[in-house]
């Protein structure tokens, strides 16, 4: 028992950890080669060194993980810092290129302009629908709207085409009007809104409308052109004048705007720019009836009869009408030629009879012609001696018509009735 006894003592020191400690620190401060050796006592190195194997290691973890926490310190605050730095110059920069892109004040004058003409059509919105402040304001909820809105004046316009096939043309209208409502900027409800004013004779509404329409897109020439359709048709002379001169600098040899530009140029009086226009279509089609019809009737309203008769003579074998009779007994008179003047009156009766013939005696450029026998030889037949001397009598009381030329100091402009064989349309070879 003794010896079991120490045999386990002796294995129990042979394990103490606190000597396999102090045999591993031990280790770990022995001098290595090329060391400086310490200048201490021995035994105060033993001391020492037993010291430093206790102490020493905790202390230069501490310092360690001292050093580490102020480097995440660091690290988190640059993490955190830089973005905020980088989103604050995107807005920054952000809202100074937006204020450098901003509205000029040529278009606030046009938005102006715009929003003025939209008061001017009927049924049109007076209040447009906001638009986005920026792109900040353009959202998911901005979107939603804008989409549906767009749906809405889709259906409008189906409607509106459904309506318009079956001639119901006021209740189209209606539609299209909703359907600017919705989508003021919308092209297809603009032009057929344009087209349906003017078929149905609204031409003034028309006006803004195609104006619209250019201001989006200033190439479309059918826009155009139903512009200067609603100009003439609304009588706006020098506008018409205006904008078919422009329209013939980029299209010279457009056949519809040329006849369109020569009445309005015929409508404001410049005789010879009016000429010119008709002529040149002339020379491109002999046999164009307008064409001819409106170089006639100049030559008539100038005064220019013999200049006329050519014009009238080439009618009279293309297309037939009563008042080319009239034109060519009115020339020839103005010429003192009785028997030419009767011919064409007399081919008239014959045509288009008495009823039709009868109220041209009182015209007063047949006078030259009026005092001669064969001339009221055919009025009395036409419609008898006794009102043939009325018609005689209201003559000669009269002003002479030199007289009110001398008054007004020039040839007096046609009246819009006058025009009317002028107007762009007529029965065309």
């Amino acid at each position: 028992m003794k010896l079991s006894g120490r045999k386990n003592f002796s294995l129990k020191k042979k394990t103490d950890p606190a000597l396999i400690l102090s045999e591993s620190d031990n280790s770990f401060y022995e001098q290595h080669s090329g060391e400086t050796p310490l200048t201490t006592s021995p035994a105060k190195s033993a001391q020492q060194g037993s010291h430093t194997s206790r102490h020493t290691p905790v202390r230069r973890r501490e310092n360690s993980n001292r050093a580490t926490n102020r480097d995440m310190s660091r690290l988190l605050l640059k993490i955190v810092l830089i973005p905020l730095l980088l989103i604050g110059a995107f807005f920054g920069l952000r809202a100074v290129v937006e204020w450098l892109n901003g509205p000029t004040e040529k278009e606030r004058l046009q938005w102006a302009a715009n929003a003025e003409l939209m008061e001017k059509v009927p049924g049109a919105s007076t209040t447009l629908p906001a638009e986005p402040a920026g792109e900040a304001s353009i959202n998911k909820e901005f979107l939603a709207g804008r989409v549906s809105r767009w749906e809405k004046a889709q259906r409008h316009l189906r409607a509106a085409d459904a309506l318009d096939r079956r001639g119901i043309d006021g209740d189209a209208i209606s539609r299209l009007e909703q359907a600017l409502q919705a989508s003021p900027d919308s092209r297809e409800a603009l032009w057929a809104l344009a087209k349906l004013y003017i078929s149905s004779g609204n031409h003034t509404a028309a006006i803004p409308l195609c104006i619209r329409l250019l201001d989006q897109d200033s190439t479309q020439w059918e826009v155009k052109r139903l512009l200067l359709r609603a100009l003439q048709a609304g009588e706006e002379t020098e506008m018409s004048a205006l904008l078919s001169d422009q329209m013939l600098l980029q299209q010279p040899g457009d056949l519809g705007v040329l006849e369109m530009a020569a009445y309005a140029h015929a409508a404001a009086g410049d005789t010879d720019v009016a000429l010119g226009l008709y002529k040149r279509i002339l020379e491109d089609n002999p046999e164009h009836l307008l064409a001819l019809a409106g170089v006639g009737y100049i030559h008539q309203w100038r005064e220019e009869w013999v200049e006329a008769v050519p014009y009238y003579l080439e009618l009279l074998k293309l297309d037939p009408k009563a008042e080319y009779y009239l034109a060519l007994a009115r020339c020839y008179a103005q010429q003192d030629d009785a028997g030419k003047t009767l011919i064409f009156l007399g081919q008239a009766a014959g045509l288009y009879g008495a009823p039709t013939v009868s109220p041209w005696l009182k015209n007063p450029e047949l006078d030259p012609v009026r005092e001669t026998t064969d001339f009221r030889s055919f009025v009395d037949r036409m419609v008898g001696e006794q009102t043939r001397t009325e018609i005689e009598a209201l003559r000669r009381h009269e002003i002479p018509k030199e007289t009110l030329r001398e008054a007004a100091g020039r040839f007096k402009l046609p009246s819009a009735s006058e025009l009317q064989i002028l107007r762009p349309g007529q029965q065309q070879r």
